[in-house]
């Protein structure tokens, strides 16, 4: 049957190795997917025509079986009655009837061989097929996983040549910075030094306006002391 060889091969194929030889594996695990599933709808039509058959063979032999004993009981009646040849007539059917049986126990051995065989492919497919559809949620998952890591890797690339092109924009900024600092510092000093003279001018000029005092206050003692000498002569 080819359904059976079909069968049998996918039975013993290493979904795994297929995989791992697919240029995608997501659509090589959907295509055995598709086929197993067309084999495990034909294989379970053969399983029932395998079982159907045994239990049909089976039932012909238990009818053979039935039909000999009562041949044999028969033929016996008619040994007892004395009626020999009509024994021989029975015991002729009993013989074809028991070739028969024997036929039909070879027959139902190689039915019940068949249709276990065909049962246990027939789960055995099935458990395959689950196993390609958990491979094949996995592969989804791990597709996706490395879209998504492709994706942040090409941002992070993007990044770092931001950042790369950036650096000597910074670097740029950092020498003005630099400069400016410079800049910033020496007016400071000259701040300073400018601050310094004002202190130093305003506290000369305090010390000037001291001396005019002491000056001044030093002419009006004179002129007093002038008057009282003149007052006493």
């Amino acid at each position: 049957m080819k359904v059976f060889k079909r069968v049998t091969e996918m039975v013993k194929a290493n979904i795994n190795h297929l995989l791992d030889q697919a240029e995608d594996p997501e659509v090589m695990v959907k295509q055995i997917i598709r086929d197993m599933e067309e084999s495990i709808i034909e294989m379970r039509r053969e399983t029932v025509r395998a079982v159907s058959r045994e239990k049909q063979v089976e039932k012909q032999l238990q009818i053979a079986q039935n039909l000999s004993n009562d041949y044999a009981a028969k033929a016996g009646e008619a040994v007892e009655k004395g009626n020999e040849e009509l024994a021989r007539k029975i015991l002729a059917k009993k013989v074809v009837t028991d070739q028969q049986s024997t036929a039909l126990a070879s027959e139902l051995k190689e039915a019940k061989i068949v249709s276990e065989q065909l049962k246990n492919d027939l789960l055995s497919l099935e458990d395959k097929v689950q196993s390609a559809r958990r491979k094949k949620e996995e592969l989804i998952r791990r597709k996706r996983s490395a879209d998504a890591k492709l994706r942040i890797q090409e941002s992070a690339n993007k990044a770092i040549d931001g950042i790369k092109n950036a650096a000597g924009k910074i670097s740029s900024i950092t020498d003005s910075e630099s400069s400016l600092k410079s800049y910033e510092d020496a007016i400071m000093g000259l701040e300073a030094d400018a601050e310094a003279a004002h202190e130093i001018a305003k506290l000369g000029q305090e010390n000037d306006i001291d001396l005019d005092k002491l000056e001044k206050e030093k002419a009006v003692e004179d002129e007093l002391a002038k008057l009282k000498k003149q007052q006493k002569k």
